[in-house]
């Protein structure tokens, strides 16, 4: 795909979210994006969707033309990290640099537009049609690989990009791919190695930082010992505790099948987890001391001194496995506030008492801005994820995370399951908020 190409379709891509509130980023050339959240590190304009987050060269920024809602431009940080999976490259608008049938072509655009309804079932069989077609082009074998990473079928995506490669070695976005499914296998050194060539092949931010990122994993986990076990691999400094593993392991187990039955849903591979020294943590996720555990595609936590499995290391696992398992189910369409909430709420955490004074102050019904999608806190993201608890019990929000999951928007299943969009829904939780009726 030619830059120009790509830039078109990571337009396309974003556009296809719709955010309600958003601001409007005008591009050289002509071109606008809808972004709710935006941000600018060094030279690359950070762009966050459904689908994930987009870099682009900052220099295409033209201006800004923000939301009645919205910040100033040039007070824009860069926002916390959502469980998601990594960037990738945008899916193909064409098959390639080839003449194709009408036929051909039509199935093509049919998958564009599975994609962008996030069916993603429908758009991994339409674009390996094309692959049947049109083999020697990159393009549709890009696009089958993400829908099927979207779905968590990793080993179906993987045959596909291989035999791409042997007929393109020179396509950037399907090594950059690979380095993700080897990744994902937690094979590192292969991971690298293709982002490395990706890299070389087409200079990106986006691949730069996956490169420096398993790098200082690969630094940090060089030495680590390896226990398997039926839903995890798990990675540990080898001189962590044995017994400690062995009971880390067993309740990782143990959740899972819970959390499995309670989510009417299982990841389609085994979850890698990754048990740091506290120093080694920090180097690898550049994450603040505050930070007791991450999901990032991987569960990381830091142990620190810890002898034994005790009640706070129970919270953080528990907490982390309910991002995996909600980020696997909604494929990744879960707002930010949903998806801690919903962690939160796998802690048996509730809203503390100061907390809960704290956002009866702050947060106003009919102001938007106030909200967990704007003004996010975990205390803000437990308390309205509470009380959509609250209102029809918690089996209808797991019904909610499978809408999510087959591709609706939000507004859409909120609308479906509890007859209110959003807007609504947190508007009836501010108000309940100021009666006192919300833990």
């Amino acid at each position: 795909m030619t830059r120009a190409t790509r830039l078109t379709l990571i337009a396309w891509i974003l556009l296809a979210a719709g955010p309600a509130r958003a601001d409007v980023l005008h591009l050289q050339g002509g071109g606008t994006l809808s972004a709710d959240r935006w941000w600018i590190e060094g030279e690359t304009l950070h762009v966050e969707s459904a689908g994930g987050v987009v870099g682009l060269p900052r220099s295409l920024l033209v201006r800004v033309e923000p939301s009645p809602s919205s910040e100033p431009a040039k007070d824009r940080k860069r926002p916390p990290k959502a469980a998601a999976l990594p960037a990738l490259p945008a899916p193909p608008s064409d098959p390639g640099e080839l003449r194709v049938s009408a036929e051909v072509a039509a199935k093509m655009n049919e998958a564009n537009a599975a994609m962008t309804a996030r069916d993603f079932n429908r758009a991994a069989l339409r674009y390996y049609d094309v692959v049947d077609a049109v083999p020697a082009a990159s393009g549709p074998r890009v696009g089958y690989a993400l829908a099927e990473i979207a779905m968590g079928r990793d080993a179906m995506a993987l045959p596909v990009v291989l035999d791409g490669l042997t007929r393109d070695p020179g396509s950037a976005d399907l090594y950059e791919i690979l380095g993700v499914l080897r990744d994902r296998e937690d094979r590192v050194e292969e991971a690298l190695a293709a982002w490395r060539e990706a890299f070389r092949l087409s200079p990106s931010d986006r691949v730069r930082e996956k490169i420096e990122k398993g790098e200082r994993e690969l630094a940090a986990g060089r030495d680590y010992a390896t226990s398997a076990a039926p839903h995890f691999t798990v990675r540990y400094d080898g001189a962590l505790d044995q017994e400690l593993v062995a009971a880390i392991t067993d309740f990782l187990e143990d959740r899972y099948d819970a959390f499995a039955s309670l989510y009417r849903h299982a990841p389609g591979q085994p979850i890698t987890v990754l048990l740091y020294p506290q120093q080694a943590f920090r180097d690898v996720t550049l994450a603040g001391r505050e930070v007791a555990g991450l999901y990032d595609g991987k569960i990381r936590v830091p142990l620190g001194g810890l002898k034994r499995l005790d009640a706070a290391a129970r919270r953080v696992l528990a907490h982390e496995l309910t991002h995996a398992i909600v980020q696997s189910k909604t494929r990744g369409n879960c707002p930010r506030w949903l998806h801690e909430g919903l962690a939160q709420v796998a802690e048996d955490r509730a809203v503390r008492r100061d907390d809960a004074a704290r956002l009866t102050a702050t947060v106003k019904p009919g102001v938007p801005s106030t909200w967990p999608d704007a003004a996010f806190s975990y205390p803000s993201a437990l308390s309205l994820t509470r009380y959509l608890i609250s209102r029809r019990g918690f089996d209808l929000v797991v019904s909610l995370t499978e809408r999510l999951g087959d591709g609706d928007t939000l507004d859409a299943a909120l609308t479906a399951l509890y007859g209110t969009t959003y807007e609504g829904l947190a508007a009836e939780w501010a108000d309940s908020l100021s009666a006192g009726g919300a833990e």
